[in-house]
């Protein structure tokens, strides 16, 4: 059972939308974003295979499946975006998927963000695209680079669920290099049952996207996608302010503590009367370290965890990993001393 818990709405102008739903950081549906785009007009799968069929994109085994299992062959491959719905047509059950592949100017030209590409960094703007079969999903995690998201739905549907990161206690964030971003609950796993007790238990967003909406994903919000039917989505991902900028550039990999600092940043007022200091620190603790990575991660990731603390406050741990990982931080930082 979906739980359709996300407002929709219509385009408002862009600074109410950058005053009510970027920096509170609220999830919402807008119904009629592209509504002067003729992407809107290719709503289903018939009409892209017939319009956009040259469009060329970037094949791979679904990509956090694969970080989760070391077995996986990582294969990409690229053809034509016609060629590949012949592929899912001939091969249903195929997790192979177009994801975060950089969106072909052709497709950007039919889909202009106008007035809403004011609310970043202009130069910092970039979009991808994500195209899957049936039953493809992206599992429970959080994006590195501090962006909010627009996502546009091309064709087909797919189900969005949506957990804010002050709920990651309940998480069981992995931390591992490369899956540090990544929950160690697996909803493409559970019964409709279980998945609906846990999203209430998080608090979670959960909804439907259909073809012409457009859903605002804020920043390093936790995100497990499942796709309904093929589907086909663009995304913009906005322009980041000067200091999330600045915090994203120290962390291939950001941390739950880097998750929960980055929200402190979005609101460029508090920043220049609150947090300045701290990151300025940051970025000074980062520089004295450059000759190993190793000691500035562990450096880094000491002082996020001490600077959660002070400004956010730390909840009890909720699961032996956390509890895991904050010892790691303490044995490591024990060792640049």
């Amino acid at each position: 059972m979906v739980l359709n818990n996300i407002d929709r709405i219509e385009a408002p102008p862009a600074d109410v939308f950058y005053r009510e739903y970027i920096l509170t950081q609220r999830p919402v549906i807008i119904t009629n974003f592209f509504e002067d785009s003729s992407l809107r007009q290719m709503d289903t799968l018939e009409k892209v295979r017939t319009g956009l069929t040259d469009i060329p994109i970037q094949i791979c085994p679904n990509y956090i499946a694969h970080l989760l299992d070391s077995t996986s062959a990582d294969v990409q491959r690229m053809m034509n975006l016609g060629a590949y719905l012949d592929f899912l047509q001939a091969q249903p059950t195929s997790l192979d998927i177009c994801a975060e592949y950089p969106t072909p100017q052709k497709l950007l030209e039919l889909l202009p963000l106008n007035s809403y590409q004011d609310l970043g960094d202009g130069s910092d703007l970039y979009s991808n695209m994500f195209v899957a079969g049936s039953h493809n999903y992206a599992h429970l995690h959080y994006d590195a680079d501090q962006r909010n998201v627009l996502l546009f739905q091309v064709f087909g549907t797919k189900r969005f669920v949506l957990i804010h990161p002050r709920e990651t206690q309940k998480l069981d964030a992995i931390d591992q290099s490369n899956l540090c971003r990544t929950s160690g609950i697996f909803l493409e796993k559970m019964s409709e049952a279980e998945k609906t007790d846990f999203l209430r238990y998080t608090n979670a967003f959960d909804v439907v996207l259909h073809p012409g909406e457009t859903i605002f994903m804020p920043m390093m919000i936790w995100h497990y996608i499942e796709y309904l039917e093929p589907a086909m989505s663009i995304a913009y991902r906005l322009g980041r302010n000067a200091y999330n900028r600045r915090l994203a550039e120290l962390f291939r990999a950001p941390s739950v503590d880097v998750q929960s600092l980055s929200l402190l940043l979005s609101d460029e007022t508090e920043v220049q009367s609150h947090h300045l200091e701290w990151l300025n620190r940051l970025e000074a603790v980062s520089h004295s370290f450059y000759e190993s990575e190793s000691d500035r991660q562990a450096a880094l990731n000491y002082l996020c965890l001490m600077i959660r603390q002070q400004y956010l406050g730390l909840e009890p741990v909720k699961n032996i990993r956390e509890l895991r990982r904050r010892e790691a931080i303490l044995k490591q930082v024990a060792g640049l001393r």
